[in-house]
């Protein structure tokens, strides 16, 4: 029996009153929990058991799967129902760290953040796009891709002009090393608005003014590192 933070990232229904859980967790990565009887009205794992609850719980071990056994519901982003934008890009979030996060594969930084990340867009009512361009980027960096936005890849100059952003090698060539590698066109500003996005908590990053262009190249930036782009819930954005 174990104790553990979780958040739901996906509900599946399972025999006639239980559910499969797709969960991440604090300490374990990415779980699958088998909830016994949530699907009941009565049930008193029935808060615990539905897609985005955060709560800290009690766990058995079993061979395939982890069994709940109670759970003390701590968040359930309820005011992402009353805002659709705000509902898909958590959503999109959800199925994002579903498809990055591995079984046993710990790293409490990830599910603090995404955790942080679904509060922020729960709880304001516009500045949803930002908050996910943040959370791209600040993810691909946490899964070990994280650009240097101030020095140039080849002659490692600080970069105060014009210069071009590698997705496939990950930084900035500066204006003099511009042709030594493939690269998009990015001002000085946005080379700044991306290393300050990077370095911002998620409250501050309603302050930053994010060009759609950047918030674009960000999302491409993350894909090419996981290798997918074709996520579902991509096209209620």
């Amino acid at each position: 029996m174990i104790q553990e933070e979780i958040l739901i990232l996906k509900e599946i229904s399972y025999k006639e009153n239980d559910k499969i859980l797709h969960a991440l967790s604090r300490t374990r990565g990415k779980i699958r929990i088998i909830s016994k009887g949530s699907k009941k009205s009565s049930s008193h794992l029935i808060n615990a058991s539905q897609i985005f609850a955060y709560s800290t719980c009690t766990l058995n071990v079993s061979k395939d799967m982890y069994i709940l056994t109670s759970a003390k519901l701590l968040d359930n982003f309820y005011n992402l129902n009353k805002n659709m934008a705000a509902y898909y890009n958590a959503s999109y979030i959800l199925e994002l760290i579903s498809y990055v996060a591995q079984e046993n594969e710990v790293d409490s930084r990830v599910f603090d953040m995404t955790v942080s990340v679904i509060s922020h867009l729960s709880n304001c009512t516009y500045e949803h796009e930002k908050l996910t361009a943040a959370y791209e980027l600040k993810l691909a960096a946490m899964l070990g891709y994280k650009p240097d936005f101030l020095h140039c890849l080849r002659c490692g100059s600080s970069i105060n002009d014009e210069s071009k952003f590698s997705v496939t090698e990950g930084g900035v060539f500066c204006s003099k090393c511009v042709n030594f590698g493939n690269g998009i066109n990015v001002t000085y500003n946005e080379i700044l608005i991306m290393d300050k996005i990077l370095k911002s908590k998620f409250e501050n990053i309603g302050f930053i003014e994010i060009p759609k262009t950047i918030m674009n190249l960000i999302r491409k930036f993350l894909f090419y590192y996981i290798g997918k782009d074709n996520f579902t819930t991509l096209k209620l954005l």
